[in-house]
């Protein structure tokens, strides 16, 4: 069955098929290093140094791994993926396929979070058996969690196509009705970790565009649909489906917390968790990771080095996304700024719902996928604006050396 809304593979056809995704990857990698190495080099700057720094961590928790083979190949995943994400990417791409980029994701989330809100209307399923609700929450294409970041990074690149389309009254409305759409939908599966995600990024937007009162308008239409909505607090009979929200995580928390508590320096190597696990091959390699454990799970893999290697990385990215979006409050619009700023507000989403699931140490999976090739975004669109911006300057510096002269 197509499932449109995985969290390992966002758009594959199966697990049959999931392989392709790889191929696709390294494909991608060969075309774009030979692209690279014809073409000139350009720094990627202190966002690159941290990621080299990061990498070279987590790469050290490889020899220490309980299965090194399984935790090498993870390592190398994550080496290819980000250098086709941001190395590649911020090389080879124009300003224009940044933007139809962002456009076709919209697009693609958009068409899932409207299949999930016409079956949920319909309240049965006319395309596949899946059922429309599980454990009370929306499911509709996939378990409820996949469906709601889905619809939680979707709502987020809706705010900022309604910046794009400022002056385009038809299309804006589509925007924000997708918006408020994909809102409903967020509310209906329940899942704290992409509403927290979703408002982390909702206030990056706000504080940006000077829109803070859209940040308590939807932050308060989204704790009211939590609170009301049957798929967050009772189920289709009618009856009271979670007494405790913190039980589902806290088994798991405590248990990632006392397993790193015996590693706490290196962890189990990267991609591993100290949980007990059979790995048969290369397919169930997701089997060990400790699902839901968010950044305890990171502790448990790489420890407190390879943890402060992505510390760095997060600082030095967000503090591009800081000041380009201060860059927008003080009035500059332009396309190279509209792409980071849209890429940063995506990258500051996931990495708050990093905190309560496990992909952040699980490469080709379709958030981590998401999250480097937003770290591109944000260096392509911040280099491009400062030789954007240069290149105005330059004729205005020459006439005043011409003047001294």
């Amino acid at each position: 069955m197509v499932n449109l809304a995985l969290h390992s593979g966002f758009g594959a056809l199966g697990l049959a098929l999931d392989p392709l995704r790889w191929v696709l990857l390294l494909s991608a990698a060969m075309v774009g290093a030979w692209h690279f190495l014809r073409g000139p080099v350009l720094s990627v700057g202190k966002v690159g140094g941290s990621i080299l720094l990061f990498i070279a961590l987590a790469g050290a928790t490889v020899p220490i791994s309980q299965i090194v083979l399984l935790s090498t190949l993870k390592w190398g995943a994550l080496v290819v993926q980000v250098t086709v994400l941001v190395c590649f990417s911020v090389h080879l791409f124009s300003i224009v396929q940044w933007e139809r980029l962002f456009g076709a994701f919209f697009v693609l989330t958009s068409t899932v979070v409207a299949l999930a809100f016409g079956i949920y209307l319909l309240g049965y399923n006319p395309f596949w058996g899946h059922p429309v609700w599980y454990q009370g929450r929306l499911a509709a294409l996939s378990n409820p969690n996949s469906v709601a970041v889905v619809a939680a990074l979707n709502g987020i690149v809706a705010l900022w196509m309604r910046e794009r389309y400022q002056n385009g009254g038809g299309k804006r409305r589509v925007v924000v009705g997708l918006l408020v759409v994909g809102l409903i939908v967020l509310g209906l599966t329940g899942s704290r970790t992409s509403a927290g995600a979703f408002i982390a990024g909702v206030l990056v937007w706000g504080w940006a565009t000077r829109n803070m009162k859209w940040f308590f308008l939807l932050f308060g239409t989204l704790l009211v649909l939590f609170v009301v909505s049957e798929g967050y607090f009772y189920d289709l009979t009618g009856q009271f489906r979670l007494s405790d929200p913190t039980n589902s995580r806290e088994g798991v928390w405590e248990a990632s917390y006392a397993s790193w508590l015996q590693r706490p320096w290196f962890g189990y190597g990267y991609g591993i968790t100290g949980q007990q696990y059979t790995v048969t091959s290369l397919a169930s390699a997701v089997g060990s990771v400790r699902d839901a454990a968010g950044y305890l799970g990171l502790l448990e893999s790489v420890g407190m080095v390879g943890a402060c290697g992505l510390l760095v990385v997060y600082g030095t990215v967000l503090r591009h996304v800081w000041n380009v979006a201060q860059l927008w409050r003080q009035g500059a619009r332009s396309r190279e700024l509209w792409v980071a700023l849209t890429s940063g507000t995506v990258f500051a989403t996931l990495i708050v719902h990093a905190g309560g699931e496990a992909w952040i140490i699980a490469p080709g999976g379709f958030p981590h996928v998401l999250m480097w090739l937003s770290v591109g975004g944000l260096v392509y669109g911040v280099l491009a604006f400062e030789k954007t911006r240069r290149r105005r300057e330059e004729p205005k510096h020459n006439r005043i050396k011409e003047t001294k002269a």
